[in-house]
């Protein structure tokens, strides 16, 4: 199986969305290409439409309503799973080192978003991704906005952890198992987890949830959405979604534009 360095998600809404403590645990580029998105950044609201993309780095958790328009809310992810040369990053931060989240979109923009956005249905060889991923960075680095979504050192574990989890979220994920995979005993795992406010258990339940939505887009069917995530519980399952997002999934699947069953 070809390796993937960028996941490309899509999200759909008929009705109001309002979704608290999403984890965006790698850079991510949000474009909303219908409705609104009104996101708290800072404790101060801010508003995207299809003219500007949302720009978040690693490691945040963002609380935001989705809405639909005279159409139904739709919106595009692109999360990168490797970083740019350490190079581009600095020249980027020189040009605009001050920027809220947002970038305009431009028709170089939009090309290249389209074009990382399709290559995951075309099972391209890892050489041509990452080409095609360097002229991305290439067109952000011109424009000086390449640093909003690495604005600092990469490499944390609770970013590593977050990105090997994604891969394979439903999976049944141990500390043991895990911390081999990263050549450190759980026992460190869990003290570079606890240096960081947090724990291997917590990240894995994000990462299950966020993992949740993206499924539901697709399939109303709690059960078989549990099982993906890795839960045998339904009614656990559910515990956990209403915990980090403060709504049911039957209340998410109810704001969906597509019929589900």
């Amino acid at each position: 199986m070809t390796k993937t360095l960028v996941q490309a998600g899509q999200f759909r809404g008929a009705k109001s969305q309002p979704l608290r403590n999403v984890l965006i645990y790698a850079p991510t580029i949000i474009w909303v290409n219908q409705g609104h998105k009104k996101l708290w950044w800072h404790d101060e609201p801010r508003h995207y439409t299809q003219e500007d993309w949302l720009v978040v780095p690693a490691n945040h958790h963002l609380t935001f309503v989705n809405e639909p328009s005279h159409v139904a809310f739709y919106s595009r992810t692109l999360t990168f799973l490797v970083p740019p040369p350490a190079e581009w990053l600095e020249e980027s931060r020189q040009k605009k080192p001050d920027h809220e989240p947002r970038l305009s979109v431009t028709p170089p923009l939009a090309y290249c978003f389209e074009m990382l956005f399709d290559m995951k249905d075309k099972e391209l060889a890892l050489e041509t991704q990452q080409q095609f991923l360097l002229g991305f960075y290439a067109e952000l680095k011109q424009l000086g906005s390449l640093h909003l979504l690495f604005p600092g050192k990469a490499g944390s574990i609770r970013e590593r952890l977050a990105s090997y989890l994604s891969l394979n979220p439903g999976e049944p994920h141990n500390v043991e198992s895990v911390a081999s995979h990263f050549s450190m005993s759980p026992a460190t795992l869990k003290r570079k987890l606890a240096a960081e406010t947090t724990s291997f258990r917590q990240i894995l339940t994000q990462i299950r949830m966020g993992y949740a939505l993206s499924l539901m887009q697709k399939s109303g069917n709690q059960l078989n959405v549990a099982l993906a995530c890795g839960y045998q519980s339904e009614v656990r399952f559910a515990h956990r979604f209403k915990d980090t997002f403060g709504l049911t999934p039957k209340e998410y699947v109810q704001t969906l534009c597509t019929q589900v069953t």
